[in-house]
């Protein structure tokens, strides 16, 4: 009996063909593997921008100036309150923003930054960038707000969140003065506070607060 003997390159042909089915199976995991790998990063990317422009939660409060409280309200001029928590790291943009207002406004207005220091903390807790950056910022009152005590009697509950009051003690405005979390540039609410300190009026008086809880 005689063995056909089978050319090289008609065994190296049966042998690509047998392969083919192995590398089908290969590009199709591949493929699926970067389709799951894209809707993974397309769902982070969601995340980060519902996060970026999800303000915190304020109240639509038009309550007067409270007058148990320990910062001071003038006569002279408008009274701003920004309230911050210390270690925010979204309240350093509205604190940038904070420095271009008093600048704009050149001292027409009395400033104040209150930090929110939660009970039980070390001593020093509270200083650090924000604290920093806000004492070295001219024409700016730099205080303590130890248990959230004027927060509270302010009805303030996100960090960045800022009260512009008349000597009267009525509230004005109320809101943030950046466009989303962490973002500096034009925005509505730095917009209408100048108004306010420079033309007497704005026909804004309330924006969203992109910031941190304050407790």
């Amino acid at each position: 009996m005689t063995l056909k003997r089978i050319p090289d390159r008609e065994r190296a042909s049966a042998s690509l063909i047998r392969a083919v089915p192995g590398r089908k199976r290969s590009n199709g995991f591949l493929a699926v593997a970067g389709v799951f790998w894209a809707s993974l990063l397309c769902i982070g990317f969601l995340f980060l921008a519902q996060e970026e422009f999800t303000p915190a939660k304020t109240r639509l409060s038009v309550t007067p100036f409270p007058r148990s409280s320990a910062i001071l309200l003038v006569s002279d001029k408008l009274t701003l309150v920004f309230f911050a928590h210390p270690h925010c790291p979204c309240t350093r943009a509205s604190l940038h923003e904070l420095d271009r207002l008093l600048a704009a406004t050149q001292n027409r207005v009395s400033a104040t930054v209150v930090f929110t220091i939660p009970d039980g903390v070390p001593a020093g807790w509270e200083q650090g960038d924000l604290w920093n950056s806000a004492k070295g910022i001219p024409g700016l009152t730099v205080i303590r707000d130890q248990g959230g005590r004027e927060a509270h009697r302010f009805e303030v509950e996100g960090s960045g969140h800022v009260l512009l009051y008349a000597p009267t003690g009525k509230l004005l405005f109320s809101g943030g003065i950046t466009a989303s979390r962490g973002h500096e540039g034009d925005n509505m609410g730095r917009s209408a506070i100048v108004s306010f300190i420079l033309d007497g009026q704005s026909p804004l008086s309330h924006t969203p607060v992109f910031g941190c809880s304050l407790l």
